[in-house]
């Protein structure tokens, strides 16, 4: 039996990164069924049971290293890992775990991975010497794949592939109707517009401009839904907006399975996102959505896909998105049509990173 351990943001109530998860171990064992897989993780415990995987504390060093001392290979990603925007030791504690495996002769796959932004000359130089090293490359956008080579990696294999949770099989979706009662929450009768915010660099322009175009459309009898994708972090954000608001908005307020936040998403008829795997989630299930970019990887899914976006957060208005949400409802069933092409097509690129990753596997054979 082959063992493979995954590094990543695993284990903090993220939605958007438990999809990644979910959908990486998905795509493993469809292609090798009984691959034994080691998660690293901030909560060991619930990540093992969530996923039926074994798990280990991502901060203790000890069972870090026999967790690499048994594997064939070790899978870096998916997501952001190599950014340092989220805080000066990202690129370090990852590129660490690179370099450990590296070390132990244990092949190392970057699994389709959105590099940057990279804003120190330090986090340039380590991705330069331990990327330089991996045995392979997938990238989810095109821009990871320049920025890599204007950082000096050139030696890996690269591949552009495209995010994993395109991967995810909308059937394991939970029911609507009984998501909203396991929340406690009504079911909506008409539209819904699911908003998914964040707290972005204390600024509060934004959270003014997506208040009053809730209340714009709660005004044409929409239903407006919050929903975090991390829990509890963007709990804070989406009261704040909702305070602002003329009417009262739903709110989810606790941590949601894939399968639940899949249902829901699936229930609405437009998204309204910052966070990127909200966006993704609401393409997969073909819901027409407009992304609010405080990052530059949200902003390049969306010019990808061919859906719209607002670019800049700090200067964001009400009217900018009023006009852009009425754009986009007098075109949906056009977009629908859109999403389903396009998201068909990121499928077979997003499971093409598991093929890959059995390749490496079988050929790195221990």
């Amino acid at each position: 039996m082959k063992t493979v351990v995954i590094s990543g943001y695993y284990g903090y109530e993220n939605i958007g990164d438990e999809a990644l998860l979910a959908s990486i171990v998905s795509a493993l064992r469809a292609e090798v069924p009984d691959l034994h897989i080691i998660v690293l993780s901030a909560d060991p415990g619930q990540t093992a049971a969530r996923y039926g995987v074994e798990a280990v504390n991502r901060f203790s060093l000890f069972p870090i290293f026999r967790a690499l001392s048994r594997a064939d290979l070790l899978i870096s990603g998916g997501g952001s890992l190599l950014q340092d925007v989220t805080g000066p030791l990202t690129i370090p504690y990852y590129l660490s775990i690179v370099a450990m495996a590296r070390m132990m002769g244990v092949p190392v796959m970057f699994y389709a991975q959105g590099i940057g932004p990279v804003t120190t000359g330090l986090g340039r130089m380590l991705i330069r010497l331990v990327a330089g090293g991996v045995d392979m490359i997938t990238l989810r956008d095109p821009a990871s794949g320049q920025l890599l080579k204007e950082i000096g990696v050139h030696k890996p294999p690269v591949e552009l592939t495209a995010d994993p949770v395109f991967g995810i099989n909308t059937e394991e979706a939970g029911d609507p109707s009984q998501v909203f009662s396991s929340l406690s929450l009504p079911t909506p009768a008409g539209p819904v517009a699911g908003v998914f915010v964040r707290d972005w660099q204390g600024l509060t322009g934004y959270k003014k401009a997506i208040a009053a175009l809730a209340d714009s459309l709660s005004e044409k009898h929409w239903h407006i839904l919050f929903v975090p994708m991390q829990y509890p972090g963007d709990i804070a954000p989406a009261r704040e907006i909702s305070a602002m608001m003329k009417n009262r908005p739903l709110l989810v307020e606790r941590s949601l399975s894939l399968q639940q936040l899949t249902g829901l998403v699936s229930s609405m008829d437009l998204v309204i996102g910052m966070r990127l795997h909200a966006l993704i989630i609401a393409a997969v299930c073909g819901v027409p959505m407009l992304g609010i970019s405080y990052d530059p990887k949200v902003s390049e899914f969306l010019d990808s896909t061919g859906q719209p976006v607002c670019k800049d957060l700090n200067s964001i208005t009400s009217v900018e998105l009023i006009q852009k949400v009425d754009g986009i409802i007098a075109e949906q069933d056009k977009i629908r049509s859109e999403l389903i092409s396009v998201t068909t097509n990121l499928r077979q690129k997003a499971l093409r990173n598991s093929r890959i990753a059995v390749e490496l596997l079988n050929s790195k054979a221990k």
